[in-house]
């Protein structure tokens, strides 16, 4: 499913409703990710202080490619 996330609360909304499409807790995932479920908790939320870099591994797990692109062109 393709979105555009703008905020953090999007990309939070987006984990989640990927994580449920996978029948996982927020501590299931966690462990997967090797994460605690605060940070996964606070990922879904759109928390701003989110760790870049893990977020971009709980995406990879999720089976979530992040794409940027220039706005205005064409996917």
């Amino acid at each position: 499913m393709d979105q555009t996330i703008h905020t953090p609360a999007a990309l939070g909304a987006r984990i989640r409703q990927a994580r449920k499409a996978l029948r996982l807790t927020q501590t299931e995932l966690a462990e997967i990710a090797g994460t605690g479920q605060r940070f996964i908790s606070e990922l879904e939320r759109g928390k701003t202080s989110a760790r870049l870099g893990l977020a971009m591994h709980v995406l990879q797990l999720l089976g979530i490619d992040l794409q940027a692109r220039r706005r205005g062109s064409r996917a």
